[in-house]
């Protein structure tokens, strides 16, 4: 990546970050990708506000050949600058807009953390509260050792369980049964299978984070999509957001592309991607400006502040909980923190979008980018992005 080049210590925060969140806890992708141009990056990025990111990054989405690639820098809980270019569908050719919706994979998982402190307190659950505590019915029925396993245990990729399902299974795509009928059996299949990883340990779970969300579901007899709505998106005001593949909902909204025989093809049903069962673990679309919001209210939280949860809360969410083997990096509920704290971020891979975030508390600043394929070329173009728009806020 050319933001290996970078050698000040704020950038060298961010590559290390950056790099094991393009690595660590993305999709595996096996898909052959197209070709790359690097001759056509941007020589020069400007700063911030000059009007010049759409150009920039439609050139970052030529170099990658990506169908299409949107970005936002969030500066004192304000839109500081977004830009989108390149197209919802590859076929069809219509443009992307500012204001469409993203499908953001992982990045969602700290939205879930962030129900669950909301639930905790309102007395709904703890975060030391066990799954045998929440379902009793299993006792007997799973394996005696992940009885004892908390919430917090899976909110911070402590858990020890398997990273996945088989999401190839026609059964966790049945839209015949309720979702939180499929959360419930994948909750009993992945209870019952044997731990990858010593409990404690880091150990990345898309499942732990089902079971997570299935539990709140439990306590409140509600669906983790109606919890995130009402509890996190209706407290601070997000009103434009969805669940699973954005033009499934809306064919005004960006297609995810798979990259196949030489050529991007649009999503369909037939196409399987991430199954709406990982709701808790992924999920969530959401358009940029609304996904500023929630940024900035998590800065407000890194900052030592509160807004829907307590300061106490935030201290909780974003403490690190597991050393990652091999980096200077940690994960918190929902965040990889670098272990200083001053960088947080998240990655997100559906199978036909990838996305990419990181937090500055120090700095009150946030960065996203996304792009609506998922292959190591979309894995490229992320962290071009990144970079670009911290070199146009100055970050030195």
């Amino acid at each position: 990546m050319l933001i290996t080049n970078l050698q000040s210590s704020f950038k060298f925060a961010h590559l290390a970050l950056l790099t094991l969140l393009l690595s660590a806890c993305g999709s595996d992708i096996t898909q052959t990708s197209p070709l790359v141009d690097e001759a056509e990056l941007p020589k020069k990025v400007g700063i911030a506000q000059d009007g010049a990111l759409k150009q920039h990054l439609e050139s970052i989405r030529q170099a990658y050949n990506v169908p299409a690639i949107t970005a936002i820098t969030v500066k004192d809980g304000l839109v500081y600058e977004i830009a989108s270019t390149g197209y919802r569908d590859i076929q069809s050719l219509e443009p992307v807009s500012d204001n469409d919706r993203w499908a953001i994979g992982s990045v969602a998982k700290s939205m879930t953390a962030l129900l669950a402190a909301r639930l905790v307190e309102q007395g709904f659950i703890t975060f030391d509260t066990t799954v045998i505590d929440i379902f009793p019915e299993l006792k007997g029925q799973i394996r005696p050792e992940h009885e004892t396993i908390t919430l917090q245990n899976l909110l911070s990729m402590t858990s020890g369980l398997q990273k996945d399902i088989d999401v190839k299974d026609q059964q966790w795509y049945d839209n015949t049964k309720p979702l939180t009928e499929l959360r419930y059996e994948l909750t009993k299949e992945v209870l019952n299978t044997a731990a990858v990883k010593t409990r404690s340990e880091f150990w990345y779970s898309n499942v732990g984070y089902v079971i997570a969300g299935h539990m709140l579901e439990r306590v409140s007899n509600q669906t983790w999509e109606w919890l995130i709505g009402a509890e996190v998106f209706g407290q601070l005001g997000i009103t434009n957001y969805g669940f699973g593949e954005p033009s499934f909902e809306s064919a005004k909204q960006p297609k995810g592309h798979i990259y196949e025989n030489g050529h991007w093809h649009g999503v369909t049903e037939e196409k399987k991607v991430a199954p709406k069962v990982y709701g808790p673990a992924g999920t969530v679309n959401i358009s940029l400006p609304e996904l500023a919001v929630y940024f900035s209210s998590v800065l407000e939280g890194m900052q030592g502040g509160d807004n829907i949860v307590s300061k106490e809360s935030y201290k909780m969410l974003l403490s690190p909980y597991s050393k990652i083997q091999d980096s200077h990096s940690e994960y918190a509920m929902g965040w990889y923190v670098k272990s200083d704290k001053t960088a947080f971020g998240h990655d997100g891979f559906t199978g036909a979008f990838s996305v990419s975030s990181l937090l500055y508390p120090s700095q009150n600043n946030a960065y996203f980018a996304a792009v609506n394929g998922d292959t190591d070329n979309a894995t490229k173009a992320l962290s071009q992005a990144l970079e670009v728009l911290m070199k146009r806020n100055s970050i030195e």
